[in-house]
């Protein structure tokens, strides 16, 4: 809500701001004086039109009385001569009408019947279209006054019963004729109110500019003081109590200003000479630091070369023990591996005489199974032998079989049993020579098997006397590589040693270059912090200088202000 207000009000504070002190009192003052006579005549109009309205009503309606009164005085008087009575009574309304007319007023007379306005005979002339409603509405209050609009005019009618003629008789006054004087007043009125408006103008302005003129001489006086004039004083005693108390309040603070250029006139002297002493110092000051900056940067830039250079041979020297170290391990890793392979030779050569000997042992059985061989494919062949002689004795059987079958069959009845033991015997020598032949089979294949054996067995043979023949040597080239292990490993173990005492000296050099270093590198970082100190004083120094050329640039300026106000 405050927001909605403050942008309303933004419009009207912004004209505040641009309209005139004069303006701000002239038209509030017009305005109050417009407002209260305006309301004035207003008033005075209205109560006044109200007054001479209430007072045309009670006329007409008197007069409508008197009429009704007369109507029935004349229907009383003339009851027997209705012609009489009309002509008296039109003569009567004549008269009446011309009695309100000489006073102004325009009117119409009607009589009401039967939910209408009848124009009286000879009497109302101009008649005008009234609604019915009216009628309606006169008919049913009988008597009264209403104001009713016709045509875009006020028309006042007033209205009452006739007993004895039994309609509404209607006096119609148009309201414009008996207000005619009230508006003739009110031209009057506003008349008065535009020339009483004019002279409160002019008053309004005189009062005004009583009021501002002394504002005006404030604000010349003001203008002449920003100029730089401080010699100039506000004149305004004769005025009142409020202009005399702000007129000697602005002369009090022009006295205060006049004091305090003075004083900032002799601050601004002081300042230049502060100023021209600290840009001397500051330039003498800068000066020495930069020859000390110089000499600084000179002694970083050889501190820097020895860091270098000492950084280089540490590396070199680094570089140098690395590859001592390298060497080192690869000589241990050569002495272990030579412990290694001397315990090698020791467990080869172990593992040569037992493999001689596996091989003696070897050739032994190998020898022992040859024979065996030798035997078994002997005993193979008396084997095949006995197969022979029982595949004969099988075919001899076979035939005897045959033979006692043919003679079983001869002998008839008394041979059948022995002819069934014939066949028996025949189907025996068939299995027996069916079992021969499997055997013969059997021992065919042995007697190869014996004889790749034995072949194998001889060939195996002599390549063991060629294996013991090659390990024999192997055994001699053996015994040499080892001798020449053991010599081998005797040297590495001397060389250790020197490498050792070598190792000892490098440790002691590492030592004193990672000292040199040390101590050139705390060097280079105080070299370092002393010409950054340096370099951080010039800049302060220059600072110092640029401060003091801003200070005496400021104070010009001030004495350039200083010198524009005119001090008595």
């Amino acid at each position: 809500m405050h927001a909605i207000f403050r942008h309303l009000l933004t419009p009207l504070s912004r004209l505040h701001r641009q309209v005139r002190l004069r303006t701000k009192l002239t038209i509030p003052l017009l305005c109050i004086l417009l407002i209260s006579s305006g309301m004035i005549g207003w008033t005075f109009y209205t109560q006044a039109k109200k007054a001479m309205i209430s007072q045309m009503e009670s006329r007409l309606d008197s007069e409508t009385d008197k009429t009704t009164e007369k109507i029935s005085l004349l229907k009383f008087t003339f009851a027997s001569d209705d012609q009489a009575y009309q002509k008296r009574l039109q003569y009567e309304l004549q008269q009446q009408e011309s009695n309100l007319s000489q006073e102004g007023l325009i009117l119409q007379q009607y009589l009401v019947k039967h939910g209408a306005f009848h124009p009286i005979e000879k009497v109302t002339k101009g008649a005008i279209e009234i609604p019915q409603d009216i009628a309606i509405r006169m008919e049913a209050e009988r008597f009264g006054v209403i104001h009713v609009p016709v045509d875009g005019h006020i028309h006042t009618l007033a209205f009452t019963h006739s007993p004895e003629e039994n309609y509404i008789y209607v006096i119609d006054v148009l309201q414009e004729s008996y207000l005619g004087p009230l508006h003739e007043i009110t031209k009057i009125i506003v008349v008065t109110i535009l020339a009483s408006l004019v002279f409160s103008l002019l008053l309004c302005l005189l009062v005004v500019k009583g009021i501002t003129a002394p504002f005006q001489t404030l604000i010349m006086a003001m203008q002449q003081v920003s100029s730089g004039d401080l010699t100039h004083r506000s004149l305004l005693q004769n005025e009142g109590p409020e202009i005399r108390g702000i007129s000697n309040s602005f002369n009090h603070m022009i006295e205060q200003m006049c004091e305090i250029i003075a004083e900032i006139q002799l601050m601004i002297e002081e300042l230049n000479k502060g100023g021209i002493a600290i840009r001397q110092t500051a330039d003498e000051a800068g000066d020495r630091s930069s020859m000390l900056s110089l000499r600084l940067d000179t002694v970083n830039q050889g501190v820097e070369q020895t860091a270098a250079a000492t950084d280089g041979a540490s590396a070199s020297f680094q570089h140098i023990k690395q590859s001592m170290d390298g060497l080192f391990a690869r000589i241990f890793s050569v002495i272990e591996a030579g412990k290694k392979m001397q315990t090698v030779t020791h467990n080869g050569q172990d593992r040569i005489d037992d493999l001689n000997t596996m091989i003696n042992r070897f050739s032994h059985t190998y020898a022992q199974v040859d024979t065996r061989m030798t035997e078994l494919r002997r005993q193979s062949e008396s084997i095949g032998d006995v197969v022979h002689l029982i595949q004969n004795v099988a075919k001899q059987t076979k035939l005897l079989a045959l033979n006692a079958s043919i003679e079983a069959a001869r002998a008839g009845e008394y041979g059948r049993g022995f002819a069934v033991v014939a066949s028996e015997v025949a189907k025996l020598a068939n299995e027996s020579e069916n079992a021969t032949l499997e055997i013969t089979r059997l021992m065919d294949a042995v007697q190869e098997q014996t004889y790749a054996i034995s072949s194998e067995t001889s060939q195996a043979s002599e390549q063991l006397q060629q294996s013991l023949q090659k390990l024999s040597d192997a055994a001699s080239a053996f015994l040499e590589l080892r001798q020449a292990v053991d010599q081998t490993t005797g040297e590495l173990h001397i060389a250790n040693e020197g490498l050792s005492d070598i190792t000892e000296g490098l440790h002691t050099v590492d030592m004193a270059l990672d000292a040199f270093v040390a101590i050139s590198q705390e060097t280079k970082s105080s070299t370092e912090e002393m010409l950054v100190a340096s370099r951080e004083q010039l800049t302060s120094i220059e600072k110092s200088r640029q401060l003091a050329t801003e200070l005496l640039s400021l104070s010009e300026r001030l004495q350039e202000i200083s010198d524009r106000f005119r001090v008595a």
